[in-house]
């Protein structure tokens, strides 16, 4: 299965987060070139990202069940302010249709300087008065930032345009730490966008970006993307063609990618070496040995804390002391993705610096049932028939995922047999991919297993699982908080944590970050989730690898844009 929004690295060290949050980028993309005609002579390029979702000619980017979203080409037309290389996360943003930018001492007001020359694919010129409308949007129409990229930006109080080429965001608090969500936000021009009412509610059939790509043609069973002609950059476009075709499933999308039909993918593939590796000397992962991805977020299992027993902390506690994550990397993710080790839930060893120590290596790889016992026991549950009850009630609840999502189908059947084996009674419900999607968001759920959020900090995941002011009342959508957890003491230290630049500030908060996730367990860290990531040298060279890390290599927006600009045709 190939996992959707994923992922990325987390930052080593917070003060190293505070430098390239504050700093300010004036230098040009990297080999940015904006003179000279399109050089995409190449062949075109097949990319797949997710399967089993079916085609629609929708592409608002900020459309969670748009084709656009959900196959995360969102950059290949609309462009973000920002790139951020998350294998590196101590190097500074780099600059993009924002050329400069710079906070105010408070950390509330940022100053973007937008890149000249830059014209939207139907000739008219990108200014700032389309970033403000963009991050005003956000304020007018809330729903409408529920899926951006890759999370949820913040809004701001006032956006406004002094002059064509400087941008000024006001936000009601600091904001130094979200430098990664406002960057990564996708621009939409104002002389189309501000005609078109709702736009949680428009289709955007034919879109107008800045990016390297426009539409060529579209079907229920093929996206094609053909070159921009009048993209800024676009010396640098060497790819022609992009071509998305729709897959049922894993099972008949990975045959075509052993092949060679498929040059760019996300996909879970099971025995990588043998079946994909092994197929063609061209066929090439993150690096040639095991684990054969990098791994870039903490996939997590998460309640919703509204629903029966899953409201009570300790029951959450005891499910996550039941849980053989052992069994789960094995079994479910074919040994590329190895245990959480913390349940404070920091990506590990990548974030050691950043521990909670009294977190540490508290989750039993392959669970404990003594826990589990004492846990809800202490609780007030007793076993009535093999089952946990409390006032006559069990615990009882589903792990929603879908079915062609493998791996995390085959993960959430191990946990159901793993609780139902401790007293538990939990099953797999297994569904559509475009049933989920549209699930989630709205709290249709009682479990589910997730990928974590992206970002240049724990900071964004904390702020994934945990704020509150991104949830929603059930049945209505939630840009995160999926779980509806709200805890002032979280709120206290994610705004405390977002509001300072000292690094021992944010340490501080972080550390009551762990702690909250790992007391009241909303989400319960399982794995270091894979950066799912195959690829051809058949028609191109130069993608990013374990020895040249240049950027997150996943298929997936806001990234896929800086990796396809740095390929070039094999012959």
């Amino acid at each position: 299965m190939n996992h959707k929004t994923m992922k990325t690295l987390a930052v080593a060290s917070i003060l190293a987060l505070g430098v390239a949050a504050c700093s300010s980028s004036s230098s040009t993309p990297k080999s940015s070139n904006s003179s000279g005609n399109t050089s995409a002579t190449g062949q075109p390029l097949v990319i797949v990202d997710n399967v089993g979702t079916a085609f629609t000619q929708t592409f608002n980017p900020y459309d969670p069940n748009s084709v656009m979203v959900k196959n995360n080409m969102q950059d290949l037309i609309y462009e973000p302010l920002m790139m951020f290389n998350m294998m590196n996360p101590t190097q500074a943003p780099i600059p993009w249709l924002a050329s400069a930018d710079s906070w105010s001492p408070d950390g509330k007001t940022l100053t973007l300087t937008i890149r000249q020359g830059v014209k939207w694919s139907d000739g008219q010129p990108l200014t700032a008065s389309d970033v403000a409308f963009t991050f005003n949007l956000f304020k007018q129409y809330p729903a409408f930032d529920d899926s951006p990229a890759p999370n949820p930006s913040p809004v701001p109080d006032s956006a406004t345009a002094p002059n064509a080429t400087t941008a000024v965001l006001t936000f009601p608090t600091a904001q130094y730490s979200n430098l990664f969500l406002i960057g990564s936000t996708y621009i939409l021009p104002q002389h189309i966008w501000s005609s078109v009412g709702d736009p949680t509610k428009y289709a955007n059939a034919n879109p107008v970006g800045t990016g390297p790509y426009v539409m060529s043609s579209f079907s229920t069973q093929k996206v094609v993307l053909k070159a921009n002609p009048s993209y800024w950059q676009k010396s640098m476009v060497k790819v022609p063609e992009i071509i998305y075709p729709y897959y049922v499933s894993n099972d008949t999308s990975n045959p075509a990618l052993f092949s060679g039909s498929i040059d760019y993918a996300g996909n879970f593939v099971t025995n990588v070496a043998q079946n994909f590796l092994g197929k063609a000397d061209t066929n090439h992962t993150w690096s040639a040995s095991a684990p054969y991805f990098g791994d870039n977020n903490v996939v997590g299992l998460f309640l919703n804390v509204t629903r029966g027993a899953l409201k009570d902390p300790k029951v959450r506690q005891a499910i996550s002391a039941g849980i053989n994550r052992q069994q789960l990397s094995i079994q479910g993710e074919s040994g590329y993705e190895p245990v959480a080790t913390s349940s404070g839930g920091l990506m590990l060893p990548t974030d050691n610096s950043l521990l909670n120590q009294s977190l540490a290596s508290d989750l039993p790889a392959a669970g404990n049932a003594a826990k589990v016992n004492q846990i809800m026991t202490s609780d007030g549950y007793t076993k009535s028939g093999g089952h946990w009850t409390k006032n006559g009630q069990p615990v009882k609840f589903a792990i929603q995922d879908p079915s062609d999502y493998t791996d995390y189908a085959t993960d959430a059947q191990l946990i159901a047999t793993q609780l139902n084996n401790l007293g538990f009674e939990v099953s797999f419900d297994g569904v559509q991919d475009n049933a989920w999607y549209s699930n989630y968001p709205v709290g249709n759920f009682d479990a589910m297993i997730h990928w974590g959020a992206q970002g240049a900090s724990p900071f964004t995941y904390f702020s994934n699982w945990l704020d509150f002011t991104q949830s929603a009342a059930i049945g209505k959508t939630a840009g995160g908080d999926w779980e509806r957890y709200s805890n002032p003491a979280a709120q206290t230290a994610l705004t405390k944590f977002e509001g300072s630049n000292d690094s021992t500030t944010q340490q501080d908060a972080l550390n009551s970050l762990q702690s909250i996730l790992s007391t009241d367990a909303p989400v319960i860290p399982l794995l270091y989730g894979a950066a799912w990531y195959e690829y051809s040298t058949k028609k191109y060279t130069g993608w990013p690898t374990a020895s040249n890390q240049y950027m997150n290599p996943v298929p997936n927006a806001p990234y896929v844009e800086y990796t396809i600009l740095h390929l070039t045709p094999a012959s």
